[in-house]
């Protein structure tokens, strides 16, 4: 147990899922961990998400404060912003991120508004990071929301051959498994992260647009000095895909995009020839002998377009 709870920024991105949005915060007004407040940003929605969730927290019993469009009930305060528009996964954090730090959060954590959260989740997280500073993030066990008892993510590794990424004891029961492997890759589904990180790090890649920036940032964090690290007493429930669609068109456009630029960026030359092309060739296999020719389709032009610009 903390003697006293440094402060916590939680910041959930929805981009027209308001619906997942109030689950989550649903979830969040449960939580046993005090010093908290949540940052929502709304990524320029074209639906009524804003609406939605004003009206949610009204009817909750949140007063508003239309000076910075904050909501407080109680010790718990809720601002809404609106982004200018949709810049993606790593534009959208980032606007919290810096609202966050302007705020002097101790802690930032970011989580997938498809996420349910269980009470006692956030202090083992802020004791993981309180007992060691080389923790540049933490994160804890994700378990599937529609299989409860299944891990989703529970650590993972980078595998610079291959270019693929590991997610430890993935879709296994869960059996109260431990760590066993260095961590050298956590899902950006929630990350909690020490204010110093960004400190040292910088923020989130805002040009990956969607999927691999939480690859790009780990490793900037860990080229930092900094570890990372799962805590095992702590656990979240996740909607895969809630947010597009577990490999839809968008999705695999944008893997196979920003995986290929991630490699070209952070590998040196004589060592990108070989999961760059394991890449390649590898989903292009795959997505043929599923006969998703759409999904073919659509991972060459996420390369091509990585080619050209």
């Amino acid at each position: 147990m903390l003697s006293v709870q440094p402060k916590v920024s939680i910041i959930l991105l929805n981009y027209n899922g308001a619906d997942d949005t109030l689950e989550c915060l649903q979830s969040l007004f449960s939580v046993s961990y005090r010093h908290f407040n949540i940052i929502v940003v709304d990524n320029k929605s074209t639906d009524d998400s804003v609406l939605k969730i004003q009206r949610f927290l009204l009817n909750n019993g949140f007063s508003c404060s239309a000076k910075d469009d904050t909501y407080v009930s109680g010790a718990l305060a809720i601002q809404l912003i609106q982004s200018e528009h949709n810049g993606g996964y790593g534009c959208g954090n980032n606007i919290g991120i810096t609202s966050a730090l302007a705020d002097d959060a101790d802690y930032v954590l970011i989580l997938n508004n498809d996420t349910i959260v269980t009470s006692d989740f956030l202090e083992p997280l802020v004791v993981c990071c309180e007992s060691d500073a080389s923790v540049g993030i933490a994160s804890c066990k994700i378990l599937l929301h529609d299989q409860p008892d299944r891990i989703w993510f529970f650590g993972g590794k980078f595998h610079p051959i291959t270019g693929a990424v590991e997610h430890f004891f993935f879709h296994e029961l869960d059996r109260g498994q431990t760590m066993k492997e260095r961590v050298s890759f956590i899902s950006g589904c929630l990350w909690l992260i020490p204010s110093k990180t960004f400190a040292k790090v910088g923020l989130l890649n805002a040009e990956y647009f969607m999927y691999v920036e939480d690859l790009e940032f780990c490793q900037r964090v860990l080229n930092n000095g900094f570890r990372l690290d799962v805590s095992d007493k702590s656990k979240i429930y996740h909607k895969v895909g809630g947010s597009n669609g577990h490999w839809s068109l968008f999705s695999v456009y944008w893997m196979s995009r920003n995986k290929m630029r991630f490699l070209w960026d952070t590998l040196p030359p004589l060592k990108r020839l070989c999961p760059m092309t394991y890449q390649a060739l590898f989903m292009s296999i795959k997505w043929l002998y599923k006969r998703r020719i759409d999904l073919f389709y659509a991972h060459v032009k996420g390369i091509f377009h990585f080619l050209r610009f």
